[in-house]
């Protein structure tokens, strides 16, 4: 494996890493008790783990290879914005679509959600940014 993409694995790591930490704050213990109120009726018993664990790869691959590489060489700001535009838009177009068909999906839970998705875009765009930030070698900056 060459350093390059040791680093772009470091990267990866990192974000996924921060992701499920941070989305398990949010989801265990800031909103979940907003999101169980919202959504009674809604919700299974039991919660299927493939569709997690796919989502969390993907999107941290996502993260990876729309943001934190073509960024590799940008500024802080640049990388937190880029996250937060990909929050908007990935986030967003889960929480409209889901307001927009399903009945009695709340409103509030859509914004929230929304805000949400951009800033844990944001923040683990920028975590997988300084890990790469902090093991780049000449290979990465070509």
């Amino acid at each position: 494996m060459t350093s390059g993409m040791k680093q772009i694995l470091i990267s990866y790591v990192s974000v996924l890493t921060s992701y499920l930490v941070l989305d398990a704050i949010w989801l265990g213990f800031i909103a979940k008790e907003s999101y169980l109120q919202a959504m009674q009726g809604m919700l299974r018993d039991d919660y299927p783990m493939a569709p997690w664990i796919a989502f969390y790869l993907m999107y941290s691959g996502a993260i990876v290879y729309l943001v934190v590489l073509p960024n590799k060489l940008a500024t802080s700001q640049k990388v937190l914005m880029s996250g937060a535009v990909l929050g908007m838009a990935s986030y967003g177009a889960y929480n409209l679509t889901n307001y927009a068909i399903l009945e009695g999906w709340p409103l509030m839970i859509s914004l929230k959600d929304w805000v949400w998705g951009m800033v844990i875009s944001s923040v683990t765009s920028y975590v997988g940014w300084l890990s790469l930030y902090r093991f780049r070698d000449n290979s990465l900056s070509k």
